[in-house]
């Protein structure tokens, strides 16, 4: 969730935590318009897209791990990007507001190591509001390259930002940012510069990680740079607030993944026995997003079947937290060099300038 997700829950371990979450009972309220009943389901006749169909077999492989788990990439269909919004703007969501913060202290700087004529690559770019105060700072850019999974979300956004900066070309990409970086054209190689706020990187496993920040390395080129956010380990009731708010939104939008799955994938799973709850896993530095049973039941999904104990949980997500250090090691192993790490005043949130080696 940190600012978007991308990756499954791989490496995911079992947790025995109380299934109970104190966000429950605003959550249908505030936040869920539907009844967990009355979800919209794909017709049993009409066959599923070639999206579809990669979805349900992601969706069918994790739900027969040991640790159940569903592929985080997918809370971003439409609803799930206006939740997502909703959460940056929580009192309990720090990560937003704090990077916006240390964006704005430091965006002269950022604009003097960029140069003129760059072109900004986003991955995963949302609603694009911390891009906003780059391109402001920014002398000349040739263009900027957002791109999300969320297609209409994507292009919405897309047209705010062109509004605001005419002069700037903007390119919208829709797709999956997490594969080989095949996206962009023989154009516009020189001062690539991608922008990755938020610590989306966080949702990645290690070994996923490194594989990102290796791809990103192989995109920015001899003369670009990689500039990127990263959230700070914390104590444990700090961050689990975060991800567990009093108005429900961030329960409305981990539950609103087993809605896209009753719709999209003739699912019937009944929201009303879900729980969200995150919890900080202490061992492997990240906070864990999880979906837990009420009771024990059975989920169809398409032409399959899931059984489901009491209290046993569905993974779908990982927010892993970094020290300063242990975050440089991960772009030294994917052949990057720090040029300049950021805090805010605080010492919650990172900001790294790196370039190749």
């Amino acid at each position: 969730m940190d600012d978007r997700v991308i990756s499954s829950t791989e490496d995911s371990e079992s947790s025995t935590e109380d299934s109970e979450s104190s966000t429950e009972d605003s959550e249908s309220s505030t936040c869920v318009a539907e009844h967990p009943e009355a979800v919209e389901r794909h017709s049993q006749n009409q066959p599923m897209s070639k999206d579809n169909l990669q979805f349900f077999a992601e969706v069918k492989d994790g739900l027969k791990q040991a640790q159940k788990t569903l592929p985080c990439k997918y809370f971003y269909d439409e609803k799930g990007s206006l939740l997502f919004e909703k959460i940056c703007q929580l009192d309990e969501y720090y990560i937003t507001r704090t990077e916006l913060a240390l964006l704005e202290e430091i965006k002269s700087e950022l604009a003097e190591k960029i140069g003129k004529n760059a072109t900004i690559i986003e991955p995963g770019a949302g609603a694009g509001i911390k891009i906003r105060t780059l391109l402001s700072a920014l002398d000349s850019p040739e263009s900027y390259v957002p791109m999300d999974i969320s297609k209409d979300f994507l292009y919405y956004s897309a047209k705010i930002i062109q509004d605001q900066f005419p002069n700037i070309d903007i390119l919208p990409i829709q797709g999956d940012f997490t594969q080989p970086v095949q996206w962009l054209g023989k154009e516009n190689k020189h001062n690539r510069v991608v922008f990755f706020p938020g610590s989306t990187i966080g949702n990645f496993d290690k070994t996923a990680a490194i594989d990102f920040l290796v791809n990103m390395h192989d995109l920015i080129g001899q003369d670009g740079a990689l500039i990127i956010g990263a959230d700070l380990l914390k104590e444990a009731a700090f961050l689990e607030a975060a991800y567990n708010d009093q108005q429900g939104v961030t329960a409305a939008f981990n539950k609103n993944l087993l809605t896209r799955i009753n719709q999209n994938l003739n699912g019937d799973f009944d929201l009303s026995k879900f729980s969200h709850k995150a919890i900080l896993n202490h061992e492997h530095g990240r906070i864990e997003m999880h979906l837990f049973s009420h009771t024990e039941q059975l989920v169809n999904i398409n032409s399959e079947q899931f059984e489901f104990a009491k209290d046993e949980s569905i993974h779908t997500e990982n927010s892993h937290k970094y020290t300063v250090e242990s975050f440089l090691q991960m772009a030294d192993a994917a052949g990057l060099r720090c040029e300049k790490t950021w805090l805010d005043q605080q010492h919650i949130f990172s900001v790294h300038y790196l370039v190749q080696k």
